[in-house]
């Protein structure tokens, strides 16, 4: 066979974008201002283009189709696979879309390029003759460049994915083996997907693939059937397709365009599902529902189309005419017999966090091969271990709990085993005492008492550190002046009896936090829960200047002073009878500089009442190591009772119980107890009203 180029339009970038509410208010894709700007950047590749364009041979398409036909008319064309990894950028929002969606995307591109959609029955007669199988398949990569085990999906955590233009095309896999697919949030000019034709890409091979947006992808998930074929689409340009109208992004203008395919009449373009319209040469009917058309009713290619992309295929522009060739499907996974190559699972709860006596479903997620048998093992679970294929397993007990799986069959085995990954709150309070107190002195979280949620595992998040430390010597903090914007991140705590708190409750907290610019606005919310931290009710939210206790401080990483750190409160009177109260801080970054969080602390009459009183209620030195002196003054004769607590609640020692006199009073601690180093409360209670002094001792 002689070497088939590609026939190359006018038109380099193609796009399509839906709108559902009605076709009239469709938005087109930018092609002229995306080539206007690439030109403009590129000025030298215009002429090297244009000059590619006159080197491509003219096809006679109807005689390269009828080339491979038998006498009784059937197809001797041989299947086309195209390996493809789609990359999946996100910032841990639902434009991480599920494999699931994935997989369900993939098959639809496989109906509609074989002709097996079940709407291929709704093509109207007039192109039932020409409605064509294209003999072209899509499969996901089973290798990656590296040769190592993938499942064709490359999930990347990237503010890209907010862009979505030729700069969001991140780890691109070599565009000679793999068809690149960029899912991303949102696309900069404003179109739901775009793809590069192959003579566009040849001098430029960084830009070749396809980015579509996240609704756009499958018929499920955040995707939905109406838009569903928006990657068939997209793949036809990919395959050197234009519109049916020609090779602009401006359906319904004129009939002058054309989109060099033989079979697809001439037509001015649809926005609407008009199947009878004859507009530019009645009476012949116009191929409405084309997938290149724009009407919102597609549903097949042509014979004549299958040609053109079959063409491109066959062509060395852009190297097409390898993605097929035995040795690419060999190197990308594709002919190999499904082999399990790695373990991988979920669970039915997205959080994967389930209330004590409740339970939850696994289901295996094995790459390539299909799994004959499962041996899960599920500390904590009941069950702990299991054979099946989904088990369902109760969580009796509160705590942190890893799960373990090993998958196998004619292939081998491969296994996983996921550390902390499963979070079984209490029913009941983890803690009832009269005060509630965390320094964060303690072990690394997350951990017993305190969970962290985390949008995307491994990125910067809520980790204990030595850096800073408002009291003590260790704090929490996230490492914001390296994260993306718009990442969330939460800390939640242990569930707390508010009942047993000593007077009316208030939440106080320090906080250290700088901006890098003025307009930098990360975001600090403090969320309440009264149901087993699955639902969560807002009580505080600080943002931007307002969140900062350091001012602006633009480059570098911040670490905070002693008087950069701020201490703030929360009145939770109106949860005063909450027997198991979890409170969350949620931190969203946003262009700004680390954040960091100590001494968290929930006691009866603090904060304002604390700051006001008359009593000049001191504790000194602190921290100290054994010569602490409380000191107060009685402006009248009441019952005092003074007591020391540590961090858990437990009461350590009564510093004094009875009734005094009007005037100075001062007591030595030591004269009653020996405290060894660590964090202690120091009460007092005068009259029935509290006050409460935090003491470090070293």
């Amino acid at each position: 066979m002689n070497k088939i180029t590609t026939l190359i339009s006018a038109a380099l970038v193609t796009g399509l974008s839906f709108n559902l509410a009605t076709a009239q208010e469709l938005k087109l894709c930018s092609t002229s201002e995306m080539m206007a700007k690439y030109f403009e950047e590129h000025p030298s590749l215009k002429a090297q283009y244009l000059a590619e364009q006159q080197q491509e041979e003219q096809l006679d398409i109807a005689a390269f189709a009828n080339g491979y036909k038998e006498g009784d008319g059937k197809s001797m064309l041989p299947i086309y696979t195209i390996p493809v990894v789609f990359h999946i950028l996100h910032l841990g929002g639902t434009e991480n879309i599920s494999d699931a969606q994935i997989h369900d995307q993939v098959r639809i591109l496989n109906e509609d390029y074989r002709k097996l959609n079940s709407d291929i029955s709704a093509v109207v007669s007039s192109f039932t003759s020409i409605a064509s199988d294209c003999e072209i398949q899509i499969r996901l990569a089973q290798k990656d460049p590296s040769g190592n085990c993938t499942n064709g999906i490359d999930r990347i955590y990237s503010a890209e994915t907010n862009i979505g233009d030729d700069d969001s095309k991140l780890n691109q896999w070599p565009r000679n083996k793999y068809l690149n697919v960029w899912v991303v949030k949102a696309i900069s000019s404003g179109a739901a997907g775009y793809a590069y034709k192959p003579g566009a890409t040849v001098f430029t091979p960084a830009i070749d693939g396809i980015v579509i947006l996240s609704t756009y992808i499958g018929s499920i998930g955040t995707g939905s059937p109406s838009r569903s074929r928006a990657l068939t689409h997209e793949i036809g340009h990919y395959l050197n397709l234009d519109h049916t109208w020609g090779g602009t992004n401006n359906p319904g203008v004129d009939c002058t365009g054309s989109d060099a395919v033989s079979d697809t009449p001439t037509t001015e373009g649809h926005t609407a599902c008009l199947l009878t319209d004859a507009v530019c040469n009645p009476p012949v009917i116009e191929n409405v529902q084309n997938f290149m058309e724009y009407a919102y009713c597609s549903n097949m290619f042509t014979n004549g189309q299958r040609t053109r992309m079959r063409s491109a295929l066959t062509s060395s522009t852009a190297s097409r005419n390898n993605l097929w060739s035995a040795a690419n499907l060999t190197s990308t996974g594709i002919s190999t017999p499904a082999v399990l190559c790695l373990c991988d699972f979920q669970s039915n709860d997205a959080l994967n966090t389930v209330c004590q006596g409740d339970n939850l479903t696994f289901t295996d997620l094995a790459w390539n091969g299909t799994p004959t048998s499962w041996n899960w093992t599920f500390p904590g679970g009941t069950p702990s271990s299991s054979t099946d294929s989904v088990p369902v397993i109760t969580y009796n007990t509160p705590g942190v709990y890893n799960v373990s799986l090993v998958v196998a069959n004619g292939s081998g085995s491969v296994n996983a085993t996921k550390t902390s990954y499963i979070t079984v709150y209490p029913n009941d309070a983890t803690y009832a005492n009269a005060f509630y107190s965390e320094g964060f002195e303690g072990s690394a979280i997350p951990n017993i008492d305190w969970n962290v949620r985390n949008a995307n595992a491994g990125s910067n998040t809520w980790t204990q550190t030595t850096a800073a430390a408002a009291t003590g010597t260790k704090s929490v903090r996230i490492v914001n002046a390296s994260t993306y914007d718009t990442h969330v991140d939460e800390l939640i705590s242990p569930p707390i009896d508010m009942t047993a708190i000593v007077g009316t409750p208030v939440l106080t907290y320090k906080i250290a936090h700088a901006q890098k610019t003025a307009t930098s606005a990360d975001k600090l919310q403090i969320y309440v829960s009264s149901s087993c931290a699955q639902s969560w009710s807002l009580r505080q939210s600080i943002t931007g200047a307002a969140l900062s206790t350091a001012g602006i401080i633009g480059s570098g990483s911040f670490t905070p002073t002693a008087s950069q750190w701020v201490t703030r409160t929360l009145s939770l009177a109106s949860l005063a009878s909450d027997t198991s109260l979890f409170i969350m801080f949620k931190f969203t970054s946003n262009a700004g500089n680390n954040i960091y969080l100590d001494d968290i602390n929930i006691m009866g009459n603090v904060g304002v009442d604390e700051l006001t009183n008359n009593l000049n209620f001191n504790v000194y030195p602190n921290p100290s190591e054994d010569n602490t002196l409380i000191s107060f003054k009685l402006i009248e004769n009441a019952r005092t009772d003074i007591a020391i607590y540590d961090v858990v609640g437990k009461e350590v020692a009564t510093v004094f119980s009875g009734n005094l006199n009007t005037g100075e009073h001062q007591y030595l601690i030591a004269d009653k107890t020996k405290l060894s180093a660590g964090v202690y409360f120091i009460r007092l209670n005068v009259g029935g009203e509290n006050f409460t002094k935090k003491l470090i001792v070293k």
